[in-house]
């Protein structure tokens, strides 16, 4: 294999990128090399870049990534136990995660103490952690998944962010078989913990946002019903109240991390509901928390940041459930080279499309 990568590397807010070449070292024992073939720019890149949320720079950006194996230290096996090979298409976890900490023991991965992030690094001397980049090292301690062969690479870039953390949000929520879930955002991870709730029971999906244009991608999907919130109102929505007898959402799940949606999500709750807050992942102005209504309508209230392996694993099997229709409701219509970094994040940020995704290696 080549043994020389591209870089885009992140200079900081206002830096830009900047395009690099690197001398990859040989995978280290327990590590694998995978040439990047797609990378999609989650909204969290998009603050990254903009300095909202902070990354010690230089650094790779891009955590959903697709790639094919390259080389590997020694035998290293997917999630489910097979003996990984070049060529294999694969997947993986957010983080790499130590597997022996008090958060690991604890079924918090995600939490772990020797945590390491793809996509939020900065760049070390060993190379690139991230996916704006033809090669990215997984490092031991990196749950990998091989790719289901229906997916298409740009189906499946969303994966181990979007798709994941919808899983996990849904899983948090508890039970959800024939209730009805309020979702406040309607990007691309709104859309999934929309569709994947009614895939796992739900009765009805309330999709809700400020901007109609992003409602658009879920107006056909059945049994979600979407509602443009703008200029935003206080009282329940016409829809999620006829829905439930005035009773309101027995799930609620925000994915905006707006402070004024997680206001409304809370109050849009029927006695006994549940809310799981997913989206407040940058500083935003502090919440105004009624706790006497809390208490009296026995509401309860859970984050969730990022997820565990087994709902990456989750996330491909809904995923090859899909309809090719709907699988590709997250993307872009075109994909990016790493060379036009600068008007990929353009697009991803025109709020045009739920996903953009850039091609590194193809």
């Amino acid at each position: 294999m080549s043994r020389t990568c591209t870089v885009s590397l992140f200079q900081g807010p206002g830096n830009g990128f900047t395009s690099n070449n690197f001398e990859l070292e040989p995978a280290a024992r327990g590590e694998v090399l995978v040439a990047v073939t797609a990378c999609a720019l989650c909204r969290s890149d998009l603050h990254t870049i903009a300095g909202r949320r902070p990354c010690h720079t230089p650094a790779v950006l891009g955590h959903e990534i697709v790639g094919k194996v390259v080389e590997t230290g020694g035998p290293v096996n997917d999630w489910n136990g097979r003996l990984l090979q070049p060529s294999d298409r694969v997947t993986w976890t957010i983080a790499a995660s130590c597997h022996e900490c008090f958060y690991c023991r604890n079924d918090l991965p995600q939490k772990c103490e020797q945590l390491v992030k793809y996509g939020h690094s900065e760049m070390g001397p060993r190379g690139p952690l991230g996916g704006l980049s033809t090669h990215c090292r997984l490092l031991p301690g990196t749950s990998i998944f091989t790719i289901p062969a229906p997916l298409t690479d740009q189906q499946v870039v969303p994966a181990n962010c979007c798709t994941a953390t919808s899983v996990a949000a849904v899983r948090r929520a508890g039970p959800i078989r024939n209730a009805t879930v309020l979702v406040m955002g309607a990007g691309s991870l709104g859309v999934t913990v929309a569709e994947y709730s009614l895939r796992e029971g739900a009765e009805a999906v309330v999709l809700i946002d400020i901007d109609s244009e992003r409602l658009k991608a879920a107006e056909s999907i059945a049994g979600v019903t979407v509602y443009h919130n703008n200029p935003p109102i206080d009282d329940m929505p016409e829809p999620l109240s006829q829905l439930t007898n005035g009773r309101g959402a027995d799930i609620a799940i925000d994915v905006s991390g707006a402070t004024s949606a997680v206001s409304s999500a809370l109050d849009w709750l029927r006695t006994g509901g549940r809310a799981v807050l997913v989206g407040s992942v940058f500083h935003s102005p502090p919440l105004e928390l009624d706790t006497e209504s809390v208490v009296r309508k026995m509401l309860t209230i859970t984050g969730l940041h990022n997820y565990r392996p087994e709902d990456l694993a989750e996330a491909l099997e809904f995923l090859s459930e899909l309809p090719d229709s709907a699988r590709s409701l997250s993307l872009a219509g075109t994909a990016f080279s790493l060379s036009d970094i600068d008007n990929a994040v353009a697009a991803a940020d025109s709020n045009e499309h739920l996903r953009v995704v850039v091609t590194p290696s193809t």
